[in-house]
């Protein structure tokens, strides 16, 4: 089953799907943003390694509200139930730092 949480975005958005386990999750600043972390592989490494800090940033400035609110929720859910998660990421808008653009729970 696939829960797909899509979010709107520009018409010159071009992410990628970053995958993984969700590692840590935190309340990132007071406008309902967080942060995640995925859970390194056997090889040591993480689909996020190319990200700042391996963080994927979920903002309001990129995100409508009710989405980063529904994005937590998931994101949570995810990491409660052990679920591989998808983020998509415009790398090309935000040089390092990996600004979600959307996420979804793959069981």
């Amino acid at each position: 089953m696939y829960l797909l949480l899509v979010t709107s975005t520009g018409s010159q958005a071009a992410g990628q799907w970053y995958t993984g386990s969700i590692n840590r999750i935190w309340p990132h600043n007071g406008d309902g943003g967080f942060i995640v972390t995925f859970k390194p592989t056997a090889a040591g490494l993480s689909s996020l390694d190319d990200c700042k800090h391996k963080y994927a940033y979920f903002y309001a400035g990129s995100i409508q509200p009710e989405m980063l609110k529904n994005s937590f929720s998931l994101a949570l859910s995810a990491f409660h139930m052990g679920s591989l998660v998808g983020i998509v990421i415009d790398k090309d808008q935000n040089g390092e730092y990996c600004h979600a653009m959307s996420v979804d729970v793959r069981k």
